[in-house]
């Protein structure tokens, strides 16, 4: 029986998938790449207040891990060596149902932002045009 490269070894050792990182320069790296999204997601999302920090928070976690483990899927193929879908595969889509959850509460999702612009509370805003602008200001930065 041929061995897939997905799988880890029989010793017990785990792929290297950066999902349970616990050395303190990894989880370091990890704790920046969060707050480096919250921010973007506080621009790209004005609606947001101080309040929706901790769900903010939340989502990020979620997007890095979800980004490294789709790494780890893209990188070494998302079927075992007998042909099954890996369990990192379920992990994978538990991870972005939580964060859609995430997404609804905070406004992300286009129907969150209709019930918002519809509750009156919150003016929605269209997030294609707030990124546009977004990349359009970063961009006169870098010309100065």
């Amino acid at each position: 029986m041929s061995r897939n490269p997905s799988h880890a070894p029989a010793t017990g050792r785990h792929l290297s998938t950066g999902l349970y990182v616990k050395s303190k320069n990894g989880i370091k790296l990890r704790d920046l790449a969060v707050r480096r999204l919250v921010r973007k997601l506080r621009i790209a999302c004005p609606w947001l207040e101080d309040s929706d920090a901790p769900a903010c928070r939340g989502w990020a976690q979620l997007e890095v891990l979800a980004s490294k483990v789709y790494a780890e899927l893209r990188d070494h193929g998302f079927l075992g060596a007998e042909g099954e879908p890996r369990k990192l595969l379920s992990e994978f889509r538990q991870i972005r149902q939580a964060q859609l959850s995430y997404e609804r509460e905070l406004g992300m999702t286009p129907a969150a932002r209709m019930t918002i612009k519809a509750s009156g509370t919150r003016a929605a805003l269209d997030l294609a045009a707030e990124f546009a602008k977004m990349d359009v200001e970063q961009t006169e930065v870098r010309d100065e």
